[in-house]
């Protein structure tokens, strides 16, 4: 037989759930706070133990619930090096450049031959200035200097033989000569001479005329055309240089010799960590020459701002990127063969050093301790426990 549940019931039923959670909340709580107290007067027993007979009182110190409470491991305080290091960032440069500019203004950029990243060689074509049949002036001019060159040089035979052939033709229209027929020769002869050098006078004013013009389209066939002096890498190049117009001495476009150069560090303040002729670690984490590599100080005397080292040893590869970043390690401070506990074993309350210990029956307890240097992941312990004690961890 089925039992019918009124709503009333059902209604009543409710509200004891509710009740009844609500006391189980406020119980909880209750547990909650009452467990913080014991937890705060743990801990205000210890200092007041651990402070017993010094003249200085110890304010009372606030532990967090939450950290007493979490799940733990134990470790064991153990004699080892304690080392401080600190990381240096430092920046690849290099030694030699060069820097590409024109020096002339307001033409066109007609050609770009190579982009940032590109491996280029001495003599290599970079960029080009639009030249505008300069090319077809240069080669008339080179044609009319080495016409007149040659011109110069056939008027001397042919004066020669012009000077002959009056002679002759003076001796054999004259075969029986007077003094003032002489006179007739030399003024035949005078006219020659005459003759020719104005044909020289002529053709060497345009030879120099002609050779200052070719030598001025040369130097701006030059000036168009520019190419590497050295072997190196393309570092930078102006954006949208191609089509542009020139501007008298802008750098348009780097190039950078990325097997002779050095790094670079700005940090002045640990200089003093480093020694002439002694080998540092250096390390690259992202280029294409990721890898350990050994570096020495660089003119160590004109330290300043900047401090620069040289690559003794690495990983074999095509040079180095300029701006790659690197970083060298120096040991700041270290203590050998001394009590030691990591970092994460160690708690602070107002300053204080503490860990957690655990008593003969596995409860955790507080324990005072004096710490020493805080190196990288280990932390020197002075007082307040012994090698091999079991600290929660």
């Amino acid at each position: 037989m089925c039992k019918v549940v009124s709503k009333a019931d059902r209604c009543r039923g409710r509200l004891e759930f509710a009740a009844r959670t609500r006391f189980l909340y406020q119980m909880d709580h209750i547990f909650r706070k009452l467990q913080k107290h014991i937890s705060l007067l743990v801990v205000s027993l210890s200092v007041l133990l651990t402070g017993c007979g010094e003249q200085e009182n110890r304010d009372e110190v606030l532990l967090d619930n939450e950290a007493v409470n979490m799940a733990y491991g134990l470790t064991s305080v153990s004699v080892e090096d304690v080392v401080l290091t600190k990381q240096l960032v430092v920046t690849y440069t290099q030694e030699k450049d060069q820097e590409v500019s024109f020096n002339v203004g307001g033409r066109r950029v007609s050609k770009v031959y190579v982009n940032a990243g590109d491996q280029v060689r001495k003599g290599d074509l970079l960029v080009e200035l639009a030249t505008d049949g300069l090319q077809e002036q240069i080669d008339e001019l080179e044609y009319r200097v080495s016409r007149n060159q040659k011109e110069l040089e056939y008027l001397d035979s042919a004066q020669k033989f012009e000077e002959q052939s009056t002679y002759n033709s003076f001796v054999y229209n004259n075969p029986d000569i007077k003094e003032e027929d002489l006179k007739k020769l030399e003024d035949s002869e005078e006219a020659v001479s005459r003759n020719y050098r104005y044909k020289r006078e002529e053709i060497s004013d345009e030879l120099e005329f002609d050779r200052a013009r070719l030598t001025a389209l040369k130097s701006q066939m030059s000036s168009a055309r520019i190419t590497s002096t050295m072997d190196g890498v393309v570092y930078r190049v102006t954006d949208e240089l191609e089509g542009s117009t020139s501007r008298k001495d802008e750098v348009v476009m780097t190039i950078v010799d990325n097997k002779s150069g050095r790094f670079v560090m700005e940090e002045p303040d640990f200089a003093s960590f480093f020694h002439e002729g002694e080998l540092y670690n250096l390390k690259i984490v992202y280029s294409s020459a990721v890898g350990d590599y050994e570096v020495t100080p660089l003119d160590l005397d004109s330290w300043n701002e900047e401090q620069y080292f040289e690559i003794v040893s690495g990983p074999e590869n095509d040079g180095i990127d300029v701006g790659t970043t690197a970083s060298i390690i120096i040991e700041l401070d270290r203590r050998d063969m001394v009590m030691a506990l990591p970092l994460g074993a160690i708690h602070y309350a107002d300053g204080k050093p503490y860990v957690y210990v655990l008593d003969e029956n596995d409860f955790r307890q507080v324990q005072w301790i004096e710490t020493g240097l805080t190196g990288d992941d280990r932390v020197e312990i002075v007082y307040g426990l012994n090698a091999g004690d079991k600290v929660v961890y």
